[in-house]
Parts: structure tokens; sequence; C-alpha cells
């Protein structure tokens, strides 16, 4: 089994997050782990603070979202030091403040992403580091739904399915590594590396738990938290692992396809 979802994550992520959900920000988690992130840290997207408290907790860390609702609730988690509630295309961020930030699969969304990127590139020091997690442009085409139909011959409704899946999640942007390295390096970025992350067989897992993952998404509407009962739905960790990693064992694609973590930094000068 690939390492990429570890026991450890799975077991801290699983009683607030949807199955699915959890697949994936494990994964993020995994791929985060062990780089420089130094303080103050910027949250763009931040959401409801649960991902900032397993990746930093105890630092300080400033989130920003757009969503009043999440903004809330990420004040209600105690994840940052300051919430701001604001479109980030448009935020006033104190100027060469912060000095790292990380983008978990937000930036995407943002229908003026240049304009994103250039004041995330003014909050950071010089020097600071930048990380954001992205969708690669056919990451929908490793689910194994897509696969099965263009197997079948049936590649236009193959591709119906890719862009209704997209459209659903509302991605505005998606690039293969070369053109996510361009958006940024067109905002004033020095780009180090874009490593791909998700393997086929994670994604695969994914969409497996996917449709069970929707009251996830009803209750979270309804009451604002991903799920019920945390200290209960604990219990369920170790056995739905354990399914998990049967799932990832009968797939030997381990080539990562899903995503992309970018790695820039603000220029010294």
């Amino acid at each position: 089994m690939t390492s990429e979802i570890t026991l450890e994550d799975f077991k801290r992520y699983y009683p607030y997050a949807p199955t699915a959900l959890a697949i994936k920000e494990c994964v993020r988690l995994n791929a985060l782990r062990g780089l420089d992130c130094p303080g103050p840290i910027l949250d763009v997207g931040c959401g409801d603070g649960l991902f900032a408290t397993l990746a930093f907790g105890g630092r300080e860390v400033w989130g920003i979202d757009i969503d009043g609702n999440e903004g809330r609730r990420a004040q209600a988690s105690q994840a940052y030091s300051h919430v701001i509630l604001a479109d980030v295309t448009q935020a006033r961020l104190p100027e060469a403040f912060f000095g790292s930030c990380v983008a978990n699969c937000s930036l995407e969304h943002v229908p003026d992403i240049d304009a994103a990127g250039r004041t995330i590139l003014r909050a950071l020091k010089p020097g600071g580091i930048f990380y954001t997690f992205v969708p690669a442009r056919e990451w929908a085409d490793s689910l194994l739904t897509a696969q099965a139909l263009r197997k079948l011959g049936l590649g236009s409704l193959a591709d119906t399915v890719t862009e209704t899946i997209n459209s659903v999640f509302k991605h505005r942007h998606l690039e293969d590594a070369a053109g996510w390295a361009r958006i940024f390096e067109n905002a004033g970025f020095e780009v180090t590396r874009v490593d791909p992350i998700g393997t086929t067989a994670s994604t695969m897992a994914f969409e497996a738990f996917l449709v069970p993952s929707l009251a996830g998404r009803l209750n979270k509407a309804l009451t604002g938290k991903w799920t019920l009962i945390p200290g209960m739905r604990q219990f369920g960790a170790v056995p739905v692992y354990a399914l998990v990693k049967a799932l990832l064992a009968m797939n030997p694609a381990q080539t990562p396809t899903a995503e992309f973590l970018l790695v820039a930094r603000r220029p010294t000068s």
C-alpha cells in the first residue's frame, strides 16, 4: 500500500470528515509533512480550520475565507490567531508579513486567480514560501467511471462525466504542471517545483466513497459540520482505514495523477 495515506493521519481526520474527503486530505497532509513552513502562516481558503489544526497545531496561523459561515467556524475552531472574511483577490492583508502561505485546493475556484496570486505575493515576506495544492488538468480521467466508459468505447460520455464532475467541484482552473507554474510566475513568484501527488489508486478510493460521503455534504449544509458525534465516529476509523487500504491494494496504479503541490517563493529583490 502506498504511504500517501497513513493510519495516523486517517485516525485524526476521519472523525471530522466524510471518508472521501478524509482520503484526499490525508494525501495532502502527507505531502506537506516535513516541509518548511516558517511563521506566521497564511491559510488561503481556510474553511472550517480542520486542516490547519492537523497540519499546523500550535503555530501562529492566519486564515482567510470568502464564505462567512466557514469563517465563523474557523474562528470557533481556535486554529487561527486571526480569521479574515474577505475575497483573496481584494483583501487588504499585512504586506511582507507572512513567512509562508498554504492554499489547500482553494485557488482553482477563484475566478481571478492572477489577482489572488498577487495578493498572496504582497503578503509574503521577501523569500517567503508559498505552497498550493491544485488539481491536475485530467484528474477526473483517473476515476474508475471515466476509465470504464473509455474502455467501452464511450469516450464522449466519459468526457461528459468528467466535465460534470469538474463543474460540481467548481473547478474554474485546470492546468498541467507547466500551466500552473506559468500562472504563479506571472503573478511574480519564483516557482521552484511542481510535484505531482495523489495516485490513481487513491483517486479511485476517493470515488468509491464519494456517494456515501454525500451525506456529509448534506450534514455540512444543515449543521455546519461534516459529521456528527466525532467521538463515536473515531471508533470506525481503523476498520474504515482497513477498507481503504484494501481498495488501494487492489489497484497497482501508483503514479501520481490527481493533483500538484506547487512550491514557490517571493523573490528577495
